[in-house]
């Protein structure tokens, strides 16, 4: 209910059933356990997906999603941020900046307030949100990715922007995790691979190159 910085963990306001948390850099979003999801913070490029661009330092329910799984966010302090859901079923619903396609419903956008559905994804396991893309495991064990891809953090073998693209050689994929430009799968057996960018080695292949597809 505050804007100030805390030195010790405060309660979040009116959360007390939370199944999952994901943080944006200026906002932040949980899942309920009776499927729904609050978000509070900046609200800039609409990360809350209340319908308002007005931020709020109390949580505020993010609509028409009944069905929450699970939640991912990222953010990014010149172009907002936004968070997507994992429903039950499979599909996926993103809301908040889209700049580059990130929301996955086909746009490009300054941003949306509300949830969209992600196009053509209704097998999904799990999602993760970049800066300025999306990935999700599919149940086929593959990965789809879309959104901004100019370090090759889609995973498909450019540094081209999608609207959605499957992943190069990624066939058993048990998870996946997204950082601000770059994108690393967790495959059947333990193994990781990863690709995009690699400033500071953050590939883990020993080597400070770019990479367009997945490397071990």
């Amino acid at each position: 209910g505050t804007i100030n910085s805390r030195s010790i963990p405060v309660p979040v306001l009116g959360i007390m059933m939370a199944t999952s948390l994901a943080l944006g850099e200026y906002h932040s979003c949980a899942a309920l356990t009776g499927g729904t999801i609050e978000c509070w913070g900046a609200n800039d490029r609409g990360q809350l997906g209340n319908g308002t661009f007005v931020s709020s330092s109390v949580p505020v329910s993010v609509s028409s999603i009944t069905t929450a799984v699970s939640i991912s966010s990222q953010g990014d302090n010149r172009y907002g941020g936004h968070s997507c859901a994992l429903l039950t079923g499979g599909s996926l619903q993103c809301w908040g900046a889209n700049t580059y396609g990130q929301l996955g419903d086909g746009t490009i956008t300054s941003g949306s307030s509300v949830p969209v559905s992600v196009s053509n994804i209704t097998t999904a396991t799990s999602i993760a949100v970049g800066a300025y893309h999306t990935c999700a495991v599919l149940t086929s064990a593959t990965i789809k990715c879309w959104g901004r891809g100019n370090f090759g953090q889609l995973g498909n073998g450019t540094k081209e922007s999608s609207a959605s693209l499957l992943v190069s050689c990624i066939t058993t994929a048990s998870s996946v995790a997204a950082g601000r430009y770059h994108t690393c799968a967790m495959l059947v057996g333990g193994s990781i691979k990863c690709w995009g960018h690699n400033y500071g080695g953050r590939l883990g292949d020993g080597t400070q190159a770019d990479r367009t597809s997945p490397v071990t």
